[in-house]
């Protein structure tokens, strides 16, 4: 491990850790691959939701059934009922909801630890655009396979050139509207959270610095960054989240058939 800092140079093994005035810009080689720090990020949120849903399903395991739900149990089926609901809302079908409520409760979690643990100090991961992009990705192929499944592959295809022909280059680029507005959405929004915050905390240092024998402490980062956390952290996390995952089943809902919706709204 090799260590760069005002103390010298420690090597270990291949794992690299720079101080600058910034922070701390962590990455790891291997197989002369340079891993970037929301690599690790995404594997924290993976073990968390992996914990959660581990710990839910023992604790309905050994819940009865014919009692109340109770503590981790209740809110569990609060939020399964949050999802369903939010998911129906937006695609007008008991049976068709179902199919997608699963992953857009999987969606939700996932999203909603992402853009929130930068306040234990990790990296979010959705600060990383190839992590927006590609759910966004993920999302998209989902509505087109339900697009493809509603009008067949030759509706498909027929739609580009619908009302004319000419509007084939409209239609085309309003079919990959999505997966720019989306992703770039929200890697903005918590990307310039991120910057913003870590210029916060530079100034508050340079001036904590300036106090007399305190100095090495940032007394004013204490003071100023809560509020702040509260806003990119917290709410603007969340609202960032609720965007994606209902323009995701709204996306979904407008690919299906409008029988379908009659039939089971």
């Amino acid at each position: 491990m090799t260590f760069w800092g005002a103390g010298g140079k420690v090597t270990f093994v291949s794992v690299l850790i720079i101080g600058n005035k910034g922070g701390d810009y962590f990455k790891m080689n291997l197989f002369n691959l340079d891993i970037q720090t929301e690599f690790y990020s995404i594997l924290i949120v993976t073990v968390i939701i992996c914990v959660i849903i581990f710990v839910v399903n023992k604790k309905i395991k050994e819940t009865d059934p014919l009692l109340k739900p109770r503590g981790i149990v209740s809110l569990a089926v609060m939020f399964v009922q949050m999802v369903e609901k939010l998911t129906s809302d937006n695609m007008s079908g008991q049976k068709v909801y179902r199919k997608f409520a699963p992953y857009i409760g999987l969606l939700m979690m996932y999203l909603l630890i992402s853009n929130t643990i930068g306040l234990f100090g990790i990296t979010s991961p959705t600060s990383n655009y190839s992590v927006t992009l590609t759910l966004t990705i993920i999302t998209w192929l989902l509505v087109q396979n339900v697009a493809i499944g509603t009008q067949g592959w030759k509706g498909y295809f027929k739609g580009f050139f619908e009302p004319i022909i000419p509007f084939v280059i409209m239609n085309f680029f309003g079919l990959i509207a999505p997966l720019v507005s989306m992703s770039l959405r929200m890697f903005g929004n918590v990307l310039s959270g991120s910057v913003i915050m870590e210029l916060l905390y530079t100034f508050t240092g340079w001036l904590s610095s300036m106090l007399p024998a305190i100095g090495i402490f940032n007394w004013f980062g204490v003071i100023l960054a809560p509020a702040l956390h509260m806003y990119f952290d917290l709410f603007s996390g969340f609202i960032q989240m609720f965007i994606f995952i209902s323009l995701t089943s709204v996306y979904i809902g407008n690919e299906l058939p409008e029988k379908e919706k009659e039939k089971n709204g």
